[in-house]
């Protein structure tokens, strides 16, 4: 028979990770009816809260860990950076690890963090992720960028769903009439409010819905998949990452289409290379540094206060026009 999870008790009993957690720490924060619930639950499917391993978990080391799919991306070495600054100036020691975006490289070296009894961890999740490797952690963690659904612990991410609405709204300023959007898988935790964006700011125009076009997010992919798009008819298109974006470019190219002339393009994460591109991209950007801080923040919060309630930060996401949505009179400065 399996083990049974604090997860199995919290769906039986109908609540969250989150309140079963704070039923098993007698937190006051409980209704009594919903501690009541929960303790049936923990009796029915025979649930035992090993206190011996809590006592150990509050015991504080001064190291924290940091674990991302890669440190190469700009905006992951920005998160670094960030969360690095506020707990260094706590007096925490901070553990870099790197998953590859593979789940269980990630769930190894969650393992490995937890059996040295570290204070908690900044996780940006692999993609493909299970909820009990992340929401059953042994140590305070908060997600960054990416949250894996089922999983209730606290969790910063760029504004997606503003920052595409921005990007379709100024494609339909710019005289869009066919706007798709490229790019992404739907289990991306990310797609879905960026897509929801994009369908938000077409319904408010009176115009259809997007065409979607999902792909993995890498140049060759978003070939193939922009090539569907443009033959379906598409003036304009949303990318979901400027990478994504580099191969609509050269999709475009391929087919004969003027960007921005024939085709409009807009996208996100705003990497330097959307500077110097040709034409220059048009991109949606949010501050790596600043979702950082916040996540160290947030981890900092939940080691001193560790019954709160699970939160939510989206940092604001920005549109940084340049030429390949027709912006061409401001080109030249957004490249400085």
């Amino acid at each position: 028979m399996s083990r049974i999870r604090l997860v199995d008790v919290a769906e039986h009993a109908g609540v969250s990770r989150a309140t079963a957690s704070l039923v098993v720490r007698d937190s006051p924060l409980v209704a009594d009816a919903t501690r009541e619930r929960v303790r049936e639950s923990m009796q029915a499917l025979g649930y035992v809260y090993d206190r011996s391993a809590a006592a150990l978990r509050n015991s504080r080391t001064g190291v924290v860990g940091l674990i991302a799919p890669a440190l190469s991306h700009p905006y992951l070495t920005q998160f670094v950076t960030g969360a690095q600054d506020v707990l260094e100036a706590e007096g925490m020691l901070v553990l870099a690890g790197v998953t590859h975006d593979d789940p269980g490289q990630q769930l190894r070296l969650l393992t490995a963090l937890a059996e040295r009894k570290i204070d908690g961890v900044v996780v940006v999740p692999a993609n493909g992720s299970a909820p009990e490797d992340l929401g059953d952690s042994p140590m305070p963690l908060v997600q960054l960028v990416r949250r894996v659904n089922g999983t209730a612990t606290d969790y910063v991410a760029a504004d997606n769903a503003s920052g595409s609405y921005q990007a379709a709204t100024h494609l339909l300023e710019h005289g869009a009439g066919h706007i798709d959007f490229v790019g992404g898988l739907p289990h991306f935790s990310s797609y879905e409010p960026r897509l929801a964006g994009v369908v938000r700011a077409l319904a408010e125009a009176g115009h259809r819905p997007p065409v979607v076009h999902p792909c993995e997010p890498a140049r060759q992919a978003a070939v193939d998949a922009a090539a569907a798009a443009i033959a379906d008819g598409a003036d304009a298109l949303v990318c979901y990452s400027d990478e994504v974006a580099f191969g609509v470019l050269e999709a475009a190219q391929l087919a004969g289409k003027r960007v921005p002339d024939d085709l409009l393009v807009a996208a996100f994460d705003d990497v330097a290379e959307a500077r110097y591109s040709t034409p220059s991209l048009t991109s949606v950007a949010s501050s790596g540094e600043l979702a950082g801080r916040e996540a160290a923040r947030l981890l900092l919060r939940r080691l001193a206060e560790p019954y709160a309630e699970p939160e939510r930060i989206l940092v604001p996401s920005t549109l940084i026009p340049r030429a390949s949505c027709g912006c061409a009179a401001i080109t030249s400065q957004s490249r400085n």
